[in-house]
């Protein structure tokens, strides 16, 4: 079973493919593809410009548990938003012009609120069509957005095998959060409830089963624990636990085995500089990275399929060249992708670190690092 997701433009690409993957890294039945280069555009007359004049007109009608400040919006604001037909008509767009299968899901992922401030819904005339509302999720939860969202994601598919029309589903779901995935959180802060627990109440399981088989609905659930778990690393609730190992595979692929697996997603040049810290316990000086080009494009070649050799040097070249910013970037990329993934405190011990114009190293005792044979030769 195949689920389409496209973006529209305002979205961040980065985010979007943050999404994608935290959906793509549970193997099962559910297949969940994207289209890079397909992007949708709202035009002028689809989207209704609002203006609020005062924060308590602002929170009262987007509902929003704001965590902000006050102060920290200037009034009036203007927001533009659309409506549920507009969305669903991108979607049956998309279908029509990629000759989508008529048994297969289209979610759009979007910035911009929906007229009714619902987080997400699947399409009343044909529910393989959904929206996701992308924006926002810092009123309502500490963590990265990409998980919420790809919760939602779940969480749409579910809804579809739970309730054969969208007036079921409006008359049958939780009006009080209980801490499942059908829980309609007209209060949006209640979302809270549901992303902690990641769970099917006993009532709606059954009707899940009536209609979607046992290898389907245990894809959904590991799926729905593997973003609990995440959620819970990202936002410093598991801190006392205990240093996972670094593993690194055959192909690359930089996981936490004993961080429910977690795995670290850097880009190549990335994951080359990574790599190459890692060898080396005591820290490289950037001012002397230079001196190990030779293994940069060993261990980049290793990685990366893309581009020709040339092209494949000149990037190195530019990553170790002391005037070029290109390797300080990518030290903020990688500290980033580890916070986003187990929180600030358990990635210090993890990623590259070292004040300007000192040894940059990564910390954590090699012991708990396993490196192929290609790499740690």
């Amino acid at each position: 079973m195949k689920v389409h997701l496209i973006r529209s433009a305002e979205l961040d690409k980065e985010l979007f493919t943050s999404v994608v993957t935290l959906l793509q890294a549970v193997p099962g039945p559910i297949k969940f593809s994207f289209d890079a280069d397909s992007i949708i555009d709202f035009d002028q007359d689809e989207i209704e410009r609002k203006t609020f004049e005062d924060e308590e007109e602002f929170v009262t009608t987007i509902n929003y548990s704001l965590k902000a400040e006050k102060g920290s919006y200037f009034f009036p604001r203007n927001s533009g938003v659309t409506s549920w037909k507009t969305l669903f008509n991108k979607c049956n767009d998309y279908r029509r012009k990629n000759k989508v299968d008529n048994a297969e899901f289209v979610f759009l992922l979007t910035e911009l609120p929906n007229n009714k401030n619902w987080f997400a819904s699947v399409d009343e005339n044909n529910p393989l069509n959904g929206f996701i509302h992308a924006a926002d999720w810092s009123f309502y939860i500490d963590c990265p957005e990409q998980f919420p969202i790809a919760y939602e994601v779940i969480a749409l598919f579910l809804h579809y095998h739970t309730y054969s029309s969208l007036d079921e589903m409006k008359e049958n779901v939780h009006q009080k959060a209980i801490g499942c995935i059908n829980d309609f959180c007209l209060n949006k802060k209640d979302i809270i409830l549901k992303l902690r627990t990641a769970d099917i109440c006993s009532t709606c399981m059954m009707k899940i089963k009536t209609r979607l088989s046992q290898l389907m609905i245990r894809h959904a659930l590991e799926i729905m624990e593997s973003l609990r778990v995440k959620m819970l690393y990202s936002q410093n609730f598991k801190q006392e636990s205990p240093l996972s190992k670094i593993l690194i595979d055959r192909n690359k692929k930089i996981f936490l085995p004993d961080f429910e697996n977690i795995e670290i997603k850097l880009t190549p040049l990335e994951k080359a500089l990574y790599l190459l810290f890692l060898k080396y316990p005591n820290g490289i000086y950037m001012s002397s990275l230079f001196e190990h080009r030779s293994e940069l494009y060993e261990i980049y070649g290793a990685i990366s399929s893309n581009g020709d050799l040339q092209e494949m040097k000149q990037r190195i070249d530019d990553l170790v060249n002391a005037l070029s910013d290109s390797a300080s970037q990518k030290i903020s990329k990688i500290k980033k992708a580890f916070e986003n993934a187990i929180g600030e405190d358990l990635a210090k011990n993890y990623y590259i670190k070292g004040g300007n114009g000192e040894v940059k190293r990564i910390i954590l005792d090699r012991s708990l690092v396993v490196l192929p044979n290609s790499i740690s030769s």
